[in-house]
């Protein structure tokens, strides 16, 4: 009778921790809805060294942002301190959505990405001019 209270125990916590899991992770920062020009900081931490992901950045914004495009300067710090950096166009589409996300946009980054390493991926996200009218600036980790 014990052996088997301790497999069904084992079996309920394992698929309790398989539901927790989920394929779609978020982080965002805000942003000077006034006028964004600084960096945003976006740290995405990792433990799976071999599964791929699907990177889209996403804005956030109110009725005052009309742009179409914003190029985007994005630096990208690893767990082990090296340092990519890039231009990323941001191509924003103004389609409505329900009220709670009613202004948001997403583009693709990165298809098919392996963080390599454990750890804090740091993601630095700067304007390459001033933009009025965005709130928040963030990154979707979809795990494939």
């Amino acid at each position: 009778m014990g052996t088997k209270w301790i497999r069904t125990a084992l079996a309920v916590v394992a698929l309790l921790s398989a539901a927790c899991r989920t394929p779609h992770r978020s982080v965002a920062a805000d942003v000077d809805p006034l006028g964004w020009s600084g960096a945003a900081e976006l740290t995405v931490p990792n433990s799976d060294t071999l599964a791929r992901c699907d990177l889209s950045f996403f804005l956030r914004f109110d009725p005052r942002f009309k742009d179409d495009t914003l190029t985007l300067h994005v630096e990208v710090r690893t767990p082990d301190s090296l340092l990519f950096a890039e231009p990323f166009l941001f191509c924003a589409t103004h389609a409505r959505h329900p009220a709670a996300v009613f202004h948001e946009s997403a583009a693709v980054y990165r298809r098919r990405v392996v963080f390599g390493r454990s750890g804090d991926y740091r993601f630095s996200v700067t304007p390459a001019r001033r933009v009025v009218g965005v709130e928040a600036v963030g990154l979707y980790v979809e795990t494939k």
